[in-house]
């Protein structure tokens, strides 16, 4: 009796050992691996919830299927620029494969016509995503600029909307990412 107790106790550690690190890795991402206040003059992220932003976590232009994350986790602010209110994202997701979602972006992007590439490196892109609607009676054309890149496994996208019916910032965006990189490259598995 003693000895099967001792083997069920020992295959218990067995178990709750092997499960134990890749669930606390999978909890997600963590704080060090996004924006922080400092990067944004002060202003404090929040969580983006399931409505906030829907259609760039991840892009997905022209509702392109791409690879699902094995985690991910986004935040947001309003930040001033120039004096005028901006509303910014991050977007950051660990792939097994992340050249995989870049290329299936890229496919998606030929064939989009409201997504534009504005720039393209070997480990990232700008995009530019063009929405048009009414607001008081105007037709709006609206431009939302995304900065996307690839650190080791992450994939970073930092997107700015601008505010209400004004254009995004494609430069504040880029900036932002070159930023967003370093963070998750520093807190992040490679």
């Amino acid at each position: 009796m003693f000895v099967l107790r001792g083997l069920v106790a020992a295959a218990m550690v067995v178990i709750v050992g092997a499960t134990a690190a890749p669930a606390a890795q999978a909890a997600g991402i963590p704080d060090e691996a996004l924006l922080r206040p400092a990067d944004l003059g002060g202003v404090a992220l929040r969580a983006a919830d399931g409505d906030d932003w829907p259609q760039l976590r991840p892009p997905r232009p022209c509702g392109a299927a791409v690879p699902v994350p094995v985690t991910d986790r986004a935040v947001a602010a309003v930040i001033d620029v120039d004096g005028a209110p901006e509303s910014i994202m991050e977007y950051v997701a660990v792939h097994r494969d992340p050249d995989r979602y870049l290329r299936k972006l890229r496919k998606a992007l030929r064939n989009c016509p409201d997504w534009r590439i504005e720039q393209s490196r070997a480990d990232g892109l700008t995009l530019r995503w063009t929405q048009r609607w009414e607001h008081v009676e105007d037709e709006i054309t609206h431009h939302t600029y995304v900065a996307v890149a690839r650190t080791g496994r992450a994939v970073v996208v930092v997107a700015d909307s601008g505010w209400e019916t004004s254009d995004g910032d494609r430069a504040v965006a880029e900036r932002l990412l070159v930023t967003a990189v370093r963070r998750a490259s520093g807190a992040l598995p490679h």
